[in-house]
Protein backbone atom coordinates (compact mmCIF):
# COMPACT_ATOMS: atom_id res chain seq x y z
CA UNK A 1 0.00 0.00 0.00
CA UNK A 2 1.40 3.41 -0.99
CA UNK A 3 0.87 6.24 1.45
CA UNK A 4 0.89 9.89 0.45
CA UNK A 5 3.54 11.18 2.82
CA UNK A 6 3.33 10.41 6.53
CA UNK A 7 0.33 11.33 8.68
CA UNK A 8 0.01 14.63 6.82
CA UNK A 9 -2.04 17.19 8.71
CA UNK A 10 -2.91 20.83 8.15
CA UNK A 11 -3.02 23.56 10.77
CA UNK A 12 -4.53 27.03 10.67
CA UNK A 13 -1.91 28.69 12.88
CA UNK A 14 1.79 28.33 13.60
CA UNK A 15 2.29 24.88 15.07
CA UNK A 16 5.08 23.74 17.38
CA UNK A 17 7.40 21.55 15.34
CA UNK A 18 10.28 19.11 15.63
CA UNK A 19 12.87 18.62 12.91
CA UNK A 20 15.19 15.62 13.24
CA UNK A 21 18.15 17.04 11.35
CA UNK A 22 20.32 14.48 9.62
CA UNK A 23 23.54 16.23 8.66
CA UNK A 24 23.92 17.35 5.03
CA UNK A 25 20.26 16.99 4.10
CA UNK A 26 19.68 20.74 3.57
CA UNK A 27 18.75 21.12 7.24
CA UNK A 28 20.62 24.37 7.83
CA UNK A 29 18.39 26.05 5.25
CA UNK A 30 15.33 24.82 7.18
CA UNK A 31 16.70 26.07 10.50
CA UNK A 32 17.28 29.53 9.05
CA UNK A 33 13.71 29.67 7.75
CA UNK A 34 12.39 28.58 11.14
CA UNK A 35 14.46 31.15 13.04
CA UNK A 36 13.10 33.90 10.79
CA UNK A 37 9.56 32.73 11.46
CA UNK A 38 9.50 31.59 15.10
CA UNK A 39 12.29 33.91 16.31
CA UNK A 40 15.77 32.82 17.41
CA UNK A 41 14.74 32.58 21.05
CA UNK A 42 12.02 30.07 20.17
CA UNK A 43 14.26 27.70 18.18
CA UNK A 44 16.97 25.17 18.90
CA UNK A 45 19.31 23.77 16.29
CA UNK A 46 22.33 21.61 15.47
CA UNK A 47 24.13 20.70 18.72
CA UNK A 48 22.07 22.80 21.16
CA UNK A 49 20.71 19.58 22.66
CA UNK A 50 24.12 18.19 23.62
CA UNK A 51 24.34 17.55 27.35
CA UNK A 52 20.71 18.53 27.91
CA UNK A 53 17.59 16.52 28.64
CA UNK A 54 14.72 16.56 26.14
CA UNK A 55 12.48 18.05 28.82
CA UNK A 56 14.53 21.24 28.69
CA UNK A 57 13.03 21.89 25.24
CA UNK A 58 9.38 21.29 26.05
CA UNK A 59 8.61 25.01 25.81
CA UNK A 60 10.71 25.58 22.67
CA UNK A 61 8.42 26.07 19.69
CA UNK A 62 10.77 24.76 17.00
CA UNK A 63 13.11 22.01 18.15
CA UNK A 64 15.77 20.78 15.76
CA UNK A 65 19.18 19.18 16.04
CA UNK A 66 21.43 16.31 15.07
CA UNK A 67 19.83 14.15 17.76
CA UNK A 68 18.37 10.72 17.14
CA UNK A 69 14.89 9.28 17.42
CA UNK A 70 15.29 8.07 21.01
CA UNK A 71 16.13 11.61 22.13
CA UNK A 72 13.39 13.15 20.02
CA UNK A 73 10.49 10.88 20.96
CA UNK A 74 9.81 12.64 24.28
CA UNK A 75 9.36 15.89 22.34
CA UNK A 76 7.22 14.52 19.50
CA UNK A 77 3.71 14.44 21.04
CA UNK A 78 1.59 17.44 20.03
CA UNK A 79 4.18 18.61 17.50
CA UNK A 80 4.38 18.52 13.73
CA UNK A 81 7.43 16.28 13.27
CA UNK A 82 9.48 15.94 10.12
CA UNK A 83 12.84 14.86 8.79
CA UNK A 84 14.68 14.72 5.48
CA UNK A 85 16.54 11.85 3.86
CA UNK A 86 19.14 12.12 1.11
CA UNK A 87 20.72 9.81 -1.44
CA UNK A 88 23.22 8.08 0.89
CA UNK A 89 26.32 8.21 -1.31
CA UNK A 90 25.77 11.87 -2.19
CA UNK A 91 25.25 12.69 1.50
CA UNK A 92 28.63 11.23 2.48
CA UNK A 93 30.37 13.02 -0.38
CA UNK A 94 28.79 16.28 0.72
CA UNK A 95 29.82 15.60 4.33
CA UNK A 96 33.44 14.85 3.43
CA UNK A 97 33.87 18.02 1.38
CA UNK A 98 32.08 20.03 4.07
CA UNK A 99 34.66 18.73 6.57
CA UNK A 100 37.46 19.66 4.16
CA UNK A 101 36.12 23.20 3.84
CA UNK A 102 36.30 23.86 7.60
CA UNK A 103 39.16 24.71 9.93
CA UNK A 104 40.86 21.41 10.88
CA UNK A 105 41.62 22.72 14.37
CA UNK A 106 37.96 23.15 15.33
CA UNK A 107 36.72 19.53 15.17
CA UNK A 108 38.53 16.15 15.01
CA UNK A 109 36.60 14.98 11.95
CA UNK A 110 37.61 18.12 10.06
CA UNK A 111 41.26 17.23 10.66
CA UNK A 112 40.75 13.64 9.53
CA UNK A 113 39.22 14.87 6.29
CA UNK A 114 42.04 17.36 5.73
CA UNK A 115 44.64 14.66 6.26
CA UNK A 116 43.03 12.01 4.04
CA UNK A 117 42.02 11.93 0.41
CA UNK A 118 38.48 10.76 -0.22
CA UNK A 119 39.41 7.10 -0.81
CA UNK A 120 41.41 6.88 2.41
CA UNK A 121 38.69 8.69 4.33
CA UNK A 122 36.10 6.18 3.13
CA UNK A 123 38.40 3.28 4.06
CA UNK A 124 38.64 4.73 7.57
CA UNK A 125 34.85 4.63 7.73
CA UNK A 126 35.03 0.84 7.72
CA UNK A 127 37.64 0.44 10.45
CA UNK A 128 38.27 3.62 12.48
CA UNK A 129 35.68 3.93 15.30
CA UNK A 130 35.44 7.72 15.21
CA UNK A 131 35.06 7.98 11.44
CA UNK A 132 32.75 4.97 11.30
CA UNK A 133 30.46 6.56 13.89
CA UNK A 134 30.03 9.57 11.61
CA UNK A 135 29.53 8.01 8.20
CA UNK A 136 28.50 4.33 8.48
CA UNK A 137 24.73 4.21 7.80
CA UNK A 138 24.11 7.36 9.82
CA UNK A 139 20.62 8.02 8.46
CA UNK A 140 19.50 4.62 9.73
CA UNK A 141 21.33 5.15 13.02
CA UNK A 142 19.67 8.49 13.74
CA UNK A 143 16.21 7.18 12.95
CA UNK A 144 16.69 3.89 14.79
CA UNK A 145 18.15 5.37 17.99
CA UNK A 146 20.83 8.05 17.56
CA UNK A 147 23.12 10.22 19.64
CA UNK A 148 22.31 11.38 23.17
CA UNK A 149 19.80 8.58 23.64
CA UNK A 150 18.69 8.10 27.28
CA UNK A 151 20.12 4.57 27.45
CA UNK A 152 23.54 5.65 26.17
CA UNK A 153 23.48 2.96 23.51
CA UNK A 154 25.97 3.08 20.69
CA UNK A 155 25.47 1.94 17.14
CA UNK A 156 27.23 -1.32 18.05
CA UNK A 157 24.43 -2.15 20.50
CA UNK A 158 22.24 -3.21 17.57
CA UNK A 159 22.56 -5.69 14.75
CA UNK A 160 22.26 -4.24 11.23
CA UNK A 161 18.84 -5.85 10.83
CA UNK A 162 17.64 -4.32 14.12
CA UNK A 163 18.83 -0.87 13.07
CA UNK A 164 17.05 -1.05 9.74
CA UNK A 165 13.85 -2.44 11.27
CA UNK A 166 13.70 0.32 13.88
CA UNK A 167 14.49 3.08 11.40
CA UNK A 168 11.70 1.96 9.07
CA UNK A 169 9.28 1.59 11.95
CA UNK A 170 10.03 5.05 13.34
CA UNK A 171 9.36 6.77 10.02
CA UNK A 172 5.65 6.24 10.72
CA UNK A 173 5.88 8.53 13.75
CA UNK A 174 6.74 11.55 11.59
CA UNK A 175 4.15 13.88 10.15
CA UNK A 176 6.24 14.21 7.00
CA UNK A 177 9.37 12.69 5.51
CA UNK A 178 11.04 14.78 2.84
CA UNK A 179 13.91 14.20 0.44
CA UNK A 180 16.76 16.60 -0.17
CA UNK A 181 16.42 16.02 -3.89
CA UNK A 182 12.79 17.27 -3.68
CA UNK A 183 13.60 19.98 -1.15
CA UNK A 184 11.66 22.91 -2.62
CA UNK A 185 8.45 20.94 -3.19
CA UNK A 186 8.63 19.22 0.20
CA UNK A 187 9.16 22.53 1.99
CA UNK A 188 5.98 23.88 0.40
CA UNK A 189 4.05 21.07 2.12
CA UNK A 190 5.87 21.37 5.44
CA UNK A 191 5.59 25.12 5.78
CA UNK A 192 1.93 25.03 4.76
CA UNK A 193 1.25 22.44 7.42
CA UNK A 194 2.93 24.31 10.29
CA UNK A 195 1.71 27.74 9.19
CA UNK A 196 5.13 29.08 8.28
CA UNK A 197 5.60 31.33 5.25
CA UNK A 198 8.20 30.34 2.69
CA UNK A 199 10.59 33.09 1.58
CA UNK A 200 9.93 34.29 -1.95
CA UNK A 201 13.38 33.03 -2.94
CA UNK A 202 14.63 29.95 -1.15
CA UNK A 203 18.33 30.01 -0.28
CA UNK A 204 20.09 26.71 0.28
CA UNK A 205 22.79 26.99 2.96
CA UNK A 206 26.01 25.05 3.53
CA UNK A 207 26.33 24.01 -0.13
CA UNK A 208 29.80 22.80 -1.10
CA UNK A 209 31.48 22.47 -4.48
CA UNK A 210 32.59 18.88 -5.03
CA UNK A 211 32.68 15.96 -7.46
CA UNK A 212 29.45 14.05 -8.00
CA UNK A 213 28.98 10.32 -7.50
CA UNK A 214 29.14 9.78 -11.25
CA UNK A 215 32.63 11.30 -11.36
CA UNK A 216 34.10 8.86 -8.83
CA UNK A 217 36.35 5.91 -9.55
CA UNK A 218 35.22 2.33 -9.04
CA UNK A 219 36.87 1.89 -5.65
CA UNK A 220 35.22 4.97 -4.20
CA UNK A 221 31.83 3.83 -5.45
CA UNK A 222 32.34 0.39 -3.93
CA UNK A 223 33.37 1.87 -0.58
CA UNK A 224 30.35 4.17 -0.55
CA UNK A 225 28.06 1.21 -1.31
CA UNK A 226 29.54 -0.73 1.60
CA UNK A 227 29.24 2.22 3.98
CA UNK A 228 25.63 2.99 3.06
CA UNK A 229 23.96 -0.38 2.45
CA UNK A 230 21.39 0.10 5.23
CA UNK A 231 20.89 3.78 4.42
CA UNK A 232 20.18 2.89 0.82
CA UNK A 233 17.56 0.33 1.87
CA UNK A 234 15.92 2.91 4.13
CA UNK A 235 16.01 5.59 1.44
CA UNK A 236 14.43 3.29 -1.16
CA UNK A 237 11.81 2.11 1.36
CA UNK A 238 10.85 5.68 2.27
CA UNK A 239 10.43 6.62 -1.38
CA UNK A 240 8.16 3.63 -1.93
CA UNK A 241 6.07 4.43 1.15
CA UNK A 242 5.55 8.05 0.16
CA UNK A 243 5.01 7.43 -3.51
CA UNK A 244 7.90 9.83 -4.17
CA UNK A 245 10.24 9.38 -7.09
CA UNK A 246 13.47 11.34 -7.06
CA UNK A 247 16.46 11.52 -9.36
CA UNK A 248 19.48 11.29 -7.13
CA UNK A 249 22.61 10.59 -9.19
CA UNK A 250 21.96 12.31 -12.50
Amino acid sequence: MVKVKYNLKRVSKIAPALFLHIQKTAGTSIVKMAAAHYGNANCSSHGDFSGKLPEEFFSTQFVSGHFGYDYAKALMPERYCFTFLRDPAERILSLYYFYCANNPDTFPMYRVAHENKLTDFLRLGLKDPMVRSRIWNNQVWQLACGWENPSNKGIGSFSPSELLYLAKKHLDDFSYVGFTENFDDDMVEITRSIGMMLPEVQVHSNCTSRPTYNELNGEDRALLAELTKLDQELYDYAKQQTGTFVTSRG
